[in-house]
């Protein structure tokens, strides 16, 4: 036997190693014998068949949906396998996990509904109304695929001028939950573009809708910026896309049916819609005319009203006003009359007064100082200007003033002599 060149250990793991990466990706498919968790971060199982085992290597941030996994689940492990240099050991480094066969489908569905349904994804409050009349449509689903054409034709069969931006989208294999979760991307990043988004496919096995039932695309939904109608499958089949979007399509023609209404319903509500507005016009107009006439007629009634009271008010004061000018002539007749008789007492009074004060002339003149002086008189100031009526008031040698009718004289107390 030839043999060729001598490995060391940490060569040959390499050189093996090297030659499993040229085989590129795998799909391995087996049931968990083992599953754990390291550190939070890394993921070891080991899947078997009847003859043999295998150990899947991977991380939790990386494989989607790795809690839904639990021992004796047939499940398809996404990798590509690999030689660990250190310790030989052979294993697949995976990239997806998904279940496998009708069994490990139907409980990854269970688990996952159960637990979006805790955190409250499926929950009607936060569903949001979808728009009465969208113009601008975002579609997501295969290329060329019944899905499609059934949602468009029903579509423009019920509603002309709206405007579908398509995205196709891989509905089904290891792909195809990359490629919806990119079309979700597109869509929110120009998310005041669109007034819905559809997201559709026909029907199928639970194997053939489990991108509808990955964890990432529930929680894509979720998040969406604009209201997402979800279509997918026949009116049996229920996804998890179903139960967290906001409306849920028994098929993709059902969707184009729930989006936008049929012109003729659309017509029919109108005239149903007008007919209405028609009857509450007439019943409007009908209960304003008897408002109005009822208002009239109570204005009208107290308008005659206030004119009776104005014509009584006006004849009392026609009454009023010939008792008054009556009651002013009578006046005037006294006023004339008190008139006369107040000049003809005014004058006697004048004429009294004129005497009176005549004879106070006559009485003031002769009391009037110098007319006595004039008749020889005198009056005697002492020195302080007052006039002397006694002796007691002047003493011997002090000066006085005699005041006679031709002037005054000056004079000095020479002796005081009582008579």
């Amino acid at each position: 036997m030839a043999y060729g060149k001598i490995f060391k250990v940490s060569e040959f793991n390499e050189f093996v190693n090297s030659y499993l990466v040229q085989v590129g990706e795998v799909i391995v498919e087996g049931e968990i014998s083992q599953i754990s968790v390291s550190q939070n971060q890394w993921l070891f199982i080991t899947i078997k068949d009847k003859e043999s085992s295998v150990e899947v290597f991977g991380t939790v941030r990386k494989i989607s949906g790795y809690d839904l996994l639990e021992q004796g689940m047939l499940v398809h492990v996404y990798g590509t396998p690999g030689l660990y240099k250190r310790s030989g050991r052979f294993s697949i480094r995976a990239e997806q996990i998904v279940p496998a066969g009708e069994g490990a489908l139907r409980l990854a569905f269970e688990k996952l509904k159960l637990k979006l349904e805790k955190e409250g994804l499926f929950d009607l409050q936060r569903k949001r109304p979808l728009p009465t009349f969208p113009e601008r449509i975002g579609l997501i689903t295969a290329k060329n695929s019944r899905a499609y054409s059934d949602f468009v034709k029903c579509l423009k069969e019920r509603m002309g001028g709206l405007k579908i931006y398509f995205y196709p989208v891989n509905v089904q294999g290891e792909n195809s939950v990359g490629s919806i979760l990119n079309a979700f991307n597109y869509f929110n990043s120009n998310a005041e573009n669109f007034d819905v988004l559809v997201l559709a496919r026909g029907g199928g096995s639970l194997e053939e809708l489990q991108s509808f039932n990955d964890e990432r695309v529930a929680r894509a939904i979720f998040s969406s910026k604009v209201p997402i109608i979800c279509g997918v499958g026949h009116e049996e089949d229920v996804s998890i896309a179903d139960l967290v979007s906001d409306m849920r399509a028994s098929t993709p023609s059902n969707a184009a049916e729930l989006i936008v209404k049929d012109r003729g319903e659309i017509i029919k509500e109108i005239n149903f819609s007008i007919r209405i507005i028609e009857d509450h016009l007439r019943e409007f107009i009908r209960d304003r005319n008897h408002a109005i006439f009822k208002n009239v007629n109570m204005l009208r009634n107290a308008i005659s009203r206030e004119i009776s009271s104005l014509h009584g008010i006006i004849s009392k004061f026609n009454t009023s006003f010939a008792l008054f000018t009556r009651e002013v002539v009578s006046f005037s007749q006294q006023v004339y009359t008190a008139k006369k008789q107040l000049a003809k007492n005014v004058d006697l009074w004048i004429m009294q007064q004129k005497t009176s004060l005549s004879s106070l002339t006559r009485l003031m003149e002769n009391l009037n100082p110098y007319r006595v002086l004039e008749r020889g008189f005198s009056i005697t100031l002492a020195k302080n200007g007052s006039v002397l009526k006694s002796i007691a008031n002047v003493k011997k040698g002090e000066p006085i003033i005699t005041t006679l009718f031709s002037g005054k004289i000056n004079s000095q107390v020479l002796d005081v002599k009582s008579n």
